[in-house]
C-alpha cells in the first residue's frame, strides 16, 4: 500500500507551529514561576542608622485625598519633608527615629514604621487599635510575620522570631515559637494566644525558663 506524503509547505508549517507552541508553554511557565516568586519573597527592611536630636510635626489635610484624610510631616522650621497624600494615617505626632503610618496602597493596608528617608523598619504589632506601646523599655514589632523588640530609638533589641509574644513586664517577657491565635466566642474583634510551648525571655532574648 502507497503511503501519502504530506507536502513540504505543509511539513515546514507543522514545524513552525509546533515550536511555536513549545515557545508559548515555556512563557508561560517562566510566567507563572515569576508570580509564584513574587508571591513568596520577603519584605525588606531597613534598620535604624541615625539618632535625631531634632523631630518632625505631623500635619493634615481633610480635603488636600480623594480617599480622605491625607498626612505628612514638617520640620521644626515648618518646611514640608514628607508631602501630603502618601499616607491615610499617622499614629506618630512627633517623628524623631521613626514613625508609624499607613497608607492603603503604599504601606500594603499594614501600619509600618518609616525611618526619616521613608525606608520600611518593621510593621507595627497592632494592640488596642493601635501599634504596641513601650513597656518596660521595650514594644513589640514584626518583621515578615514574626514577632521581636524594639527600643525607644526604633533600634531592635530582640530580633523577631516569635510567632506568639506578650509585652515585657519586670525584666522578662513570655514567648512561643509555635502558637495559634484563637477568637473569641464572645468578642470576635479579639485574638488569644495559645500554646504548649511558651517560654520566657530576658531582655537581650535569652531563654531563662
Amino acid at each position: 500500500m502507497q503511503k501519502l506524503k504530506m507536502p513540504k509547505k505543509i511539513s515546514k508549517a507543522c514545524k513552525r507551529f509546533r515550536i511555536l507552541f513549545i515557545i508559548m508553554l515555556l512563557f508561560t511557565f517562566w510566567g507563572c514561576k515569576g508570580t509564584e516568586m513574587e508571591m513568596n519573597k520577603t519584605q525588606i527592611y531597613f534598620d535604624v542608622d541615625s539618632i535625631y536630636t531634632d523631630y518632625l510635626v505631623s500635619f493634615s489635610d481633610d480635603n488636600n485625598s480623594s480617599d480622605g484624610t491625607s498626612y505628612g510631616y514638617r520640620n521644626l522650621q515648618g518646611e514640608i519633608v514628607i508631602p501630603l497624600g502618601k499616607y491615610q494615617q499617622c499614629f506618630t505626632d512627633t517623628f524623631k527615629n521613626f514613625a508609624f503610618v499607613y497608607g492603603d496602597k503604599l504601606t500594603n493596608s499594614k501600619v509600618i514604621a518609616i525611618d526619616r528617608n521613608e525606608k520600611i523598619l518593621f510593621e507595627a504589632y497592632m494592640f488596642d487599635n493601635g501599634p504596641n506601646w513601650l513597656e518596660d523599655s521595650l514594644f513589640r514589632i514584626i518583621r515578615n510575620g514574626k514577632i521581636g523588640y524594639a527600643d525607644v530609638n526604633g533600634f531592635i533589641i530582640i530580633a523577631p522570631n516569635y510567632e506568639c509574644a506578650d509585652q515585657f513586664e519586670n525584666g522578662t517577657a513570655r514567648v512561643a515559637l509555635n502558637c495559634n491565635l484563637v477568637k473569641s466566642e464572645n468578642d470576635t474583634e479579639h485574638t488569644s494566644m495559645e500554646s504548649d510551648s511558651w517560654f520566657y525571655i530576658d531582655k537581650k532574648g535569652i531563654k531563662i525558663k
